[in-house]
């Protein structure tokens, strides 16, 4: 379960995401829509703070290595006015590496791995593509990382949608298999209070 109280954000869409392509360590730069996504996702944290007095805003910026996060971070970093030492980089947020699945459809998958993809579709948790990453690898990377925002200012992470559904499945203390079809939007902000995960 996750107990400390941060806030989380997928970064804005990118030409690879539009045409369903898997990306993982791949550094694909955000789209114009992605851009628009990042705005729109710091005006909904700027409203729910607005809202909500209750609600402290974020005092930093932690984000994935990977340009389509970064650029989503900066942009909300200076959509809330903070300065530029507020946003860090962290490598525990970076996406799941797909290995040789990179730059492929899901249609291009199953035509080149139909063996690999029907055992990450039966084994979705702990399955790692031929090169690449698990979700089981990305949640034990993560782990430290969030108990680390105990000690630290109230906190933003920029993440990607896998490790997202991760969040928010500690959050809930939610079944992997489940938690890991969850839609997560581009440029959706989700506040974690230490019990659970709410869209801003």
């Amino acid at each position: 379960m996750v107990k400390i109280a941060f806030y989380a954000m997928r970064h804005g869409e990118t030409a690879w995401n539009a045409q369903g392509r898997f990306q993982g360590h791949s550094d694909i730069a955000l789209s114009p829509a992605g851009r628009a996504q990042a705005l729109a996702g710091a005006a909904g944290l700027r409203a729910m703070l607005a809202n909500e007095p209750r609600l402290s805003a974020p005092e930093r910026i932690v984000t994935s290595p990977l340009a389509r996060a970064r650029e989503t971070a900066e942009i909300v970093r200076d959509a809330l006015g903070l300065p530029e030492a507020a946003l860090c980089v962290d490598v525990r947020l970076r996406e799941a590496g797909f290995g040789n699945w990179e730059g492929l459809t899901t249609l291009e998958v199953k035509a080149r791995f139909p063996q690999e993809r029907r055992r990450r579709k039966a084994e979705r948790w702990s399955y790692a593509p031929p090169g690449g990453e698990s979700y089981a690898d990305i949640d034990r990377a993560m782990r430290g990382l969030i108990d680390e925002l105990d000690r630290a200012p109230l906190s933003l992470l920029v993440t990607h949608a896998g490790n997202l559904r991760i969040l928010m499945m500690r959050a809930a203390g939610r079944d992997p298999a489940e938690a890991l079809r969850d839609p997560v939007g581009h440029g959706t902000v989700h506040f974690f209070d230490g019990r659970q995960a709410r869209p801003a």
